[in-house]
């Protein structure tokens, strides 16, 4: 039976809080981190490389943090790895900022490790706090948080690390961890454990049976093309903008800093559509939103191609991911939904980390691979490729999503938003 729910009561609205406090200092580190490693190195196939063995942790870890939020109370997860984030961050500030790449590579790493197992606790938390008819509301409310905490961050990060440097960025986010994790201790998420035993075959187990089910269900090409999306779409944002922004166009951190957070307001606007347009939005049509995420990449290929002045150029990119994003959140809000409406409360954890898995599964391999294109081909050629590859996902997206039969968007209604 599924445990009672509360209609975003005070369990929900205490974890959205405590995970505003906790991204935002992810994101401030996050970002600065990766301009500490491209300050020192000054290579983009270096800092591809770094970015994409950051993302090893998330792909390989993710099903084992499913099978955790399913095995053990989620906010005793969300706490524990809260607190040993901030004394990691903390090492980092006193021992690691010593002109190497190795720490901050390591501890970019120690952060997708972390992000890998807290994730699923927090996805798979949301259908268990409300109610079934606001949960899209909710989905959106979290999507919300965390694209204001990815705008808010790298602003904020790239003035402080502009200006003050690593120290103070290590100083404020483990400040925010910490608090983070203090507030999850009052935390009360339904739990009912597991009967099976535990162990690495109970593991595998949990895996197999996550796995079947989205295969039973027809999810899984819709999966899939998801994975592709990282790896030509999102890996593109990730290493070829912050490249070419900073180095290419010889930009300042601080103007890059405001192209994140073009990206991020993309996304918050994207999440405050979903619950103004409401009923008008369909499932069976969220191939469109893929279409116009990746036709920003086509406006960065023209930019790059003919306009000559790094001002003006900036401007254009800053408009491109900010409207990319904006689709790609209508995308991802609606899609999850979709998901958790489909898996059976049992199944939340194991089923969130195995889509994480196979979601990111493909971003190593396109952040190490942009990496090189960008340090070998002009910049107009790297964001074309991305466009052109790209174009097979829409029809994979229409052709997944026309053939699910019970996709309407049912529970966004008025009342709701």
């Amino acid at each position: 039976m599924k445990p009672s729910k509360a209609s975003l009561g005070r369990n929900f609205s205490l974890m959205v809080l405590g995970q505003i406090i906790s991204l935002f200092g992810t994101a401030i580190l996050r970002f600065a981190l990766s301009l500490y490693v491209l300050d020192i190195s000054g290579s983009a196939t270096l800092f591809g490389g770094v970015l994409a063995a950051a993302m090893v942790p998330t792909v390989l870890l993710s099903p084992l943090g499913g099978v955790l939020a399913d095995r053990i109370p989620r906010q005793k997860i969300m706490y524990v790895l809260d607190f040993i984030t901030a004394i990691a961050v903390w090492n980092f500030a006193l021992f690691g900022r010593n002109g190497s790449v190795l720490p901050p590579a390591a501890l970019l790493l120690a952060l997708s490790a972390i992000s890998a197992c807290y994730h699923p606790s927090v996805a798979s938390a949301v259908p268990l706090l409300v109610e079934e008819s606001q949960l899209t509301r909710a989905n959106g409310l979290v999507s919300q948080v965390q694209a204001l905490s990815g705008l808010l961050g790298p602003i904020l990060g790239g003035m402080v690390y502009g200006f003050w440097g690593m120290g103070t960025i290590c100083l404020i986010s483990a400040a925010c961890f910490l608090a983070s994790a203090v507030m999850e201790c009052f935390l009360r998420i339904p739990f009912v454990p597991q009967k099976s035993k535990g162990g690495a075959g109970a593991v595998l187990s949990d895996l197999r049976e996550a796995g079947s089910f989205l295969s039973r269900s027809g999810l899984f090409p819709l999966l899939l093309s998801f994975a592709g999306g990282n790896l030509f779409l999102s890996s593109c944002y990730n290493v070829a903008v912050p490249y070419y922004v900073k180095i290419t166009l010889g930009l300042s951190s601080q103007l890059y800093s405001l192209v994140e957070g073009a990206m991020a307001l993309g996304n918050i606007t994207g999440a405050l559509l979903v619950g103004i347009l409401g009923s008008r939005l369909s499932y069976t049509r969220t191939w469109r939103y893929l279409l116009c995420s990746v036709t920003s990449l086509a406006a960065m290929a023209l930019t790059m191609a003919f306009v000559p002045f790094p001002m003006a150029a900036w401007v254009l990119i800053l408009l491109s991911c900010l409207t990319g994003c904006l689709f790609a959140a209508l995308l991802s809000i609606l899609t999850l939904s979709f998901f958790q409406q489909m898996t059976p409360p049992n199944l939340l954890g194991k089923v969130s980390g195995f889509t994480t898995m196979v979601a990111t599964c493909a971003m190593p391999l396109g952040q190490g691979l942009y990496g090189i294109l960008v340090a070998h081909l002009p910049p107009w050629s790297v964001f074309f490729l991305g466009f052109a590859a790209s174009l097979p996902l829409v029809a994979v997206v229409r052709r997944s999503m026309a053939g699910t039969p019970s996709i309407q968007t049912e529970n966004f209604s008025e009342d709701t938003v």
